[in-house]
């Protein structure tokens, strides 16, 4: 019984995974030919001296939003509906949504390494960091799973907000919003405090900054609250047929 629930899942995260990863190939490919593209329009922006992972690091996150909004709506009632039990999308779902993060990183890491060869080879240096002098700064510094635990802490803030309209109307998708923004202004402590921030037109506040050991420890805990709320709530939640 485990084995065929084991494989059921592994074929729903599979499925998930050939799915929105297509999706992902193409935001790639977008956002690498708008970070090729743009210095030859917007040459005095300091920011574009970033590495490609760096550049598109802030993009996934709305990425990862919005295919964490697709969840419910557009697998939930498919997969119950051919027999798979909420345990099983759910593992399916959150796997592969950490795949695709994961997934991303390595595309971008592998096309900044194709620029840095194309650079070396060929008198082609486009202004946008593709040398070897890059910011320290960049997120090349920090490390891989730290990355992908941010940008998949979006998904799991996607999720909830699809669960919460899906399952609970316009009210329950509200306050899905609201604990969303919450959600995923503590996950960004993770990936880098010292910000200064405004709610509501009056209310301000500057976050900390964590030392890379704690920021691991503060995205962990969210993932896992995050992750055990969205396992409580897939239970319960009516799912609608046709």
């Amino acid at each position: 019984m485990n084995l065929k629930r084991n494989s059921t899942t592994t074929k729903v995260a599979t499925d998930l995974f050939a799915i929105q990863m297509n999706w992902a190939l193409w935001f790639v490919g977008v956002v690498f030919i708008v970070y090729l593209v743009l210095p030859m329009f917007v040459t005095d922006v300091e920011s574009l001296n970033l590495a490609f992972p760096a550049f598109i690091f802030q993009s996934t996150k709305i990425f990862m939003l919005v295919i964490g909004i697709l969840s419910c709506f557009s697998f939930l009632a498919y997969f119950v509906g051919n027999g798979i039990t909420r345990k099983e999308y759910y593992i399916g779902s959150a796997v592969s949504a950490f795949g695709i993060a994961a997934g991303i990183l390595i595309i971008a890491s592998v096309l900044q390494g194709v620029l840095l060869l194309v650079g070396t080879l060929t008198a082609y240096t486009p202004n946008t960091g593709h040398g070897l002098d890059w910011n320290v700064s960049s997120v090349w510094l920090i490390p891989m799973m730290v990355y992908i635990m941010s940008t998949f802490a979006f998904y799991v803030a996607g999720w909830l907000i699809s669960i919460g309209f899906y399952g609970y109307g316009g009210f329950g998708g509200f306050l899905a919003i609201i604990g969303a923004i919450i959600y995923v202004s503590l996950s960004d402590l993770g990936s880098g405090g010292g910000h200064s921030i405004q709610l509501f037109g009056f209310i301000r506040f500057t976050t900390p900054e964590f030392e890379l050991p704690y920021a691991i420890m503060l995205t962990t805990v969210l993932l896992v609250a995050g992750l055990y709320l969205l396992r409580q709530l897939t239970k319960r939640v009516p799912i609608k047929m046709g």
